[in-house]
């Protein structure tokens, strides 16, 4: 007779579940044999099969020798605080998990298998006082396995304590469960042959696979050939489209993507005890985006920037994986060429990399490229701006510098900060030195903002003060799976034929002329009376304007809405009706009357988050509100109107200047002037005169 260890000690009969399963068959042919009514027999199953069910469920069929230490779902955190909304009404099981239990000295490596989710800090396993590990850092739920070393295990009272950081941080775990055997053997009960091809050409692809059980946890894996793979629990980025994959018997979910352009494709599988499938997956390219190159300007490794989990070598496989086409490498501190890897990983043909550097000092991080090899470090000790930028600027091949994650808190400084920044003139206390700067990050994928428009304000803002800094968006991705590479990506207007040969003099002039897409799962182009697009001083206006805009995307993303805004202001705005259309989602069409004065044209599409883990949507880095909901966006760059025809553009700030020298301070007379202009140039005109700061 088998016996289960279930938490505090307490044991179940194993034969339980093997009688329950024995006379489930022969209880079921009873019922059928009798001759109550339909509705009767019907019923008597239902309530038969539920308390099988229910057996099942609080014995949970463990497998022979398995210790159960906790069957069920916790929520650990602190009493009376809640990290998010969805904890808010939720009781807190515990503050830390600890699990007192008996067993015997184990003489081989048994596994500790721990269920999880929504864990953002830093939470040790020690079993017996011995560290065996940390939870996994993501969000995402699944199913962390730690290795038990022989001895760790010993006769009589064991505990197994998860320690909680100090900081807030509300996760789920349970069950929680020993398996007597290491975790190469538990990882090894069934393989599963994948590959992925181009359904165009039937050639192998780099691609993502997921895999997750029915109800969506990410499966602990094994996946080879090692060289060929980079591997996170329930996710495997492959070279060439082929892993072999060992996990235990069961019911899983495969998902295989690579990234924003592409479909996903999805397959149920049911792997038997030392079974093999095989499964082959097709993707199609769904989004157009001919004569643009996918960039993601902001990528770390651990091998070189000390954190995250992506070494260089599982960093190409990665870029390679997720479809980028344009790679800048932006260690912290470091002048990282990805070149000799990219041909040692076999992905060279994929992407082109470029030298780059995140230039990371206590006021901001600044990337900075392309860099010639063998240039010399910036100092990043150095925080005056107005003497660190120049610097950045003089490193040898730099055409681009960026500002990044402009709202984040980094030893005490955010860039937009409130001492810094005025969200509402644009006014900054570093100005001059600011106009060394060639984009911002509106969209930073591993550091969201809980209010996705706030940085786009923040940008308006500076563009009204007659800054010319392009949008952007990046990953700033440290890690394999916990954020994804190139998630947030923006759209260079470039030759794209060959991604690994790209013409990077047009590239460069395309980030300093501002032809650039943004993108977090959508796509959105704008058109100004058939000529004029992003970058692009629209001239010649008649008294009515035609601007057009397309929103694109693949199938597994949806688009709601779509904002038009004149100098940072709403002008128009569409719903979209999106049925999870592969390519365009929308295209529309406004007619709009000439502005009496210059205005920078900017659409703004957005739609629901993805929450499937093959593409989640992250959660907001540093948070300012308790309520999550993921969305996805995608924006233009701004296309400039010269509405008063004299052949360039004038900002809000450059029209209020010249108010003021026109009427000085007579707050009668320029009331009166300011009413053939809209409130951007009012603004402007009161930062000028004082009421604003």
């Amino acid at each position: 007779m088998r016996e289960t260890v279930l938490s505090k000690g307490s044991r179940v009969n194993e034969d339980v579940c093997d009688t329950l399963t024995d006379i489930f068959p022969i209880a079921m042919h009873l019922i059928a044999s009798t001759r109550p009514s339909t509705r009767v027999r019907a019923f008597t199953c239902r309530i038969f099969a539920s308390l099988i069910l229910a057996a099942f469920s609080l014995t949970d069929c463990a497998a022979e020798g398995e210790t159960i230490l906790e069957p069920k779902r916790l929520h650990l955190g602190k009493p009376g605080q809640w990290e998010w909304d969805s904890f808010k009404d939720r009781a807190v099981d515990a503050e830390k998990f600890e699990r007192k239990f008996p067993a015997k000295a184990n003489a081989s490596e048994h596994t500790l298998r721990i269920w999880q989710s929504d864990v953002k800090l830093t939470w040790p396993v020690t079993l017996n006082g011995r560290k065996l590990g940390i939870l996994t850092t993501a969000e995402t739920p699944m199913e962390s396995v730690f290795v038990i070393p022989a001895g760790a295990l010993k006769d009589g009272e064991n505990t197994l304590v998860i320690a909680a950081p100090e900081a807030l941080d509300d996760i789920e775990i349970g069950p929680v469960i020993i398996t007597p055997q290491p975790v190469q053997a538990y990882l090894s009960g069934a393989k599963l042959e994948v590959s992925v091809t181009d359904v165009s050409n039937g050639k192998p692809m780099p691609c993502r696979l997921t895999l997750t059980r029915p109800d969506g946890t990410l499966q602990p894996l094994r996946a080879e050939p090692a060289a060929d793979v980079a591997v996170r629990v329930g996710v495997v980025y492959t070279r060439n489209g082929r892993a072999t994959l060992s996990v235990p018997a069961g019911d899983y979910i495969l998902h295989a993507g690579r990234g924003f352009e592409w479909s996903v494709g999805r397959a149920a599988v049911a792997l038997g005890a030392s079974g093999t499938k095989e499964v082959a997956l097709t993707l199609r390219r769904e989004v157009p985006t001919e004569g643009w190159i996918a960039a993601d300007s902001h990528i770390h490794t651990l091998t070189h920037s000390g954190h995250g989990d992506a070494t260089i070598e599982e960093r190409m496989l990665t870029i390679a994986g997720e479809g980028i086409e344009l790679a800048i490498a932006t260690d912290h501190n470091h002048h990282t060429d990805y070149a000799p890897i990219t041909a040692s990983q076999g992905v060279a043909g994929h992407f082109t990399p470029i030298i780059g550097n995140e230039v990371t000092t206590k006021r901001g991080h600044f990337n900075a490229f392309p860099i010639l090899p063998g240039a010399r470090l910036v100092n990043s000790k150095e925080e005056d701006w107005s003497k660190l930028l120049p610097e950045i600027r003089a490193t040898p091949g730099v055409k681009v510098i960026t500002l990044n994650h402009p709202r984040d808190l980094h030893s005490g400084f955010i860039p937009f900060g409130e001492m810094q920044f005025n969200p509402k003139t644009g006014k900054h206390a570093d100005a001059d030195a600011l106009r060394g700067v060639d984009a911002v990050e509106v969209v930073t994928s591993a550091a969201m903002q809980s209010d996705i428009h706030l940085l786009y304000r923040d940008w308006f803002a500076l563009l009204n003060r007659g800054h010319r800094i392009s949008a952007i968006a990046s990953s700033d991705s440290h890690d394999v799976n916990r954020f994804i590479v190139g998630q947030g990506r923006t759209y260079v207007a470039a030759k794209d034929s060959d991604p690994a040969n790209l013409d990077l003099d047009e590239v460069w002039r395309s980030y300093q002329e501002g032809r650039l897409l943004v993108s977090l799962g959508l796509l959105t182009q704008l058109r100004v009376n058939d000529r004029f697009t992003v970058g692009d001083l629209a001239t010649g206006l008649g008294e009515s304007i035609k601007v057009e805009a397309t929103v694109l995307g693949p199938s597994w993303v949806k688009a709601d809405g779509i904002e038009l805004f004149a100098n940072g202001r709403v002008i128009r705005e569409q719903q979209i009706q999106d049925d999870h259309r592969a390519g365009e989602k929308a295209r529309i069409v406004w007619q709009i009357p000439k502005p009496a004065h210059d205005v920078h044209l900017v659409a703004i599409a957005t739609g629901p988050g993805v929450t499937e883990p093959f593409w989640e949507i992250p959660r907001p880095y540093q948070p300012t509100s308790k309520t999550f909901v993921p969305r996805v966006i995608g924006s233009t760059n701004p296309i400039w109107l010269d509405a008063d025809g004299d052949g360039q553009f004038q900002s809000a700030f450059a029209y209020a200047q010249k108010l003021i020298t026109q009427h000085g301070g007579d707050r009668g007379k320029l009331r009166a002037a300011l009413r053939g202009y809209d409130e951007a140039v009012a603004t402007q005109v009161e930062s000028l005169l004082g009421s604003q700061p």
